[in-house]
């Protein structure tokens, strides 16, 4: 009989301190390896996301670990404290016998569990140290009371849940995350304020689909090209976000807060909806960023000195899933794998020959953008971009 190894919790969300616990009691306790436990409905405490969304990010934190897998006992109607689950986890795993891995924490109230003498019988326990507590000491209680306690010598886990929702809610890249997590994170606005209320009202529900799908995109793009995660989901999130006012609403707007030079944007709501978005996103969103600001403020036309948050939103925005064919998409999605100033370049290219065929001006901030993008294209970005011409 495999001796497995339990790691349950609200993992809200997972981290990789969770995983590294899981390794090293795989390695030091000599487990066959640990399921992930995840509660639905904790008996102790109310989880910000969803238990579905937990188990998801506890899905893809354990994806490709060889010994690490992901039991879905916690998710089941009526689970609310740990033997609960003890008959769904020997349906899950009937060859195993189940050693419960505990913080140190968790100890001192171990002999006054629910139904205590039942899980004592089935499972024996796996410790691990806390900050402020005595684990020999609490290890003992806890014996005392009839569980079968071993303690496990590794070094205090220092991330935690609550520091990665702070530093998500401040659309920061958390650290001590697994990328395929925060990015589930992103595309899903999870531990943050949710704007999509707002933004429905905003806009026509075809408008809306094509925002999720730019965030998702930025987010697919910026795990790709080493950009801010969270940064970019927020952008694409909210770079449509003046689309749905009128273009007068729009021309008034930008006329008195003056964030137009060129005379002949205005009356164009193609040309006027990006810095105006940027406006809006600042006031009614209250987004302080400039450089999210710049992304949403260029995300049509571009500017000389574009930074990877912004190529990412440009690129996103032409080429998100649910973009219908247009002529040239696939070239752009091609590039904006292997090179986003590539990309941003070639949808520039093709933006001008429509527009030029359809008789419209391609305006002079969009050729020194284009110009400023041919300028930085490495020779083998310049040959990439040949090469799907």
């Amino acid at each position: 009989m495999r001796r497995l190894g339990v790691l349950g919790g609200t993992f809200d969300p997972v981290h990789q301190g969770h995983m590294a616990l899981a390794r090293e009691a795989i390695r030091l306790a000599r487990l066959d390896g640990v399921a992930l436990l995840p509660m639905g409905r904790p008996a102790h405490r109310e989880a910000e996301a969803s238990a579905q969304d937990r188990l998801k990010m506890c899905e893809l934190a354990a994806a490709g670990e060889e010994k690490i897998v992901l039991s879905r006992a916690g998710m089941l109607g009526g689970v609310k404290y740990t033997t609960d689950v003890l008959g769904p986890l020997r349906r899950e795993f009937p060859d195993s016998r189940f050693t419960l891995i505990l913080g140190a924490d968790k100890l001192p109230g171990l002999p006054y569990w629910h139904e205590k003498d039942k899980l004592f019988a089935q499972c024996d326990f796996l410790c691990f140290p806390r900050p402020g507590v005595d684990i020999a000491q609490a290890a003992e209680k806890a014996r005392a009371a009839g569980a079968r306690v071993d303690i496990l010598p590794m070094e205090g886990i220092p991330v935690s849940s609550s520091l990665v929702r702070a530093q998500t809610a401040a659309y920061q890249d958390a650290e001590g995350l697994d990328r395929k997590v925060l990015c589930y994170m992103a595309q899903r606005g999870l531990y943050q304020k949710d704007w999509l209320p707002k933004l429905q009202t905003m806009m026509n529900p075809r408008r809306f689909r094509h925002t999720l799908g730019v965030r998702n995109e930025a987010v697919r793009l910026a795990d790709r090209h080493g950009a801010d995660i969270q940064r970019s989901a927020l952008a694409g999130l909210l770079h449509d976000c003046a689309k749905g006012m009128p273009v007068q609403e729009m021309d008034r707007v930008a006329r008195e807060q003056h964030l137009i030079e060129d005379e002949n944007m205005y009356g164009s709501g193609a040309m006027l909806h990006g810095p105006v978005g940027a406006y809006v996103a600042k006031t009614q969103f209250g987004v302080r960023d400039e450089e999210i600001l710049n992304a949403i403020r260029g995300h049509t036309i571009g500017r000389v000195g574009m930074t990877k948050l912004e190529l990412v939103l440009f690129v996103a925005d032409a080429t998100e899933e649910n973009r219908e064919n247009y002529p040239g998409l696939h070239q752009i999605r091609y590039l904006a794998d292997r090179s986003l100033p590539a990309a941003a370049l070639r949808s520039m290219e093709l933006t001008q020959a429509y527009l030029t065929e359809t008789g419209r001006p391609f305006f002079p901030a969009a050729y020194r953008a284009r110009a400023y993008l041919e300028g930085i294209l490495t020779e083998k970005e310049k040959a990439l971009l040949a090469s799907v011409r």
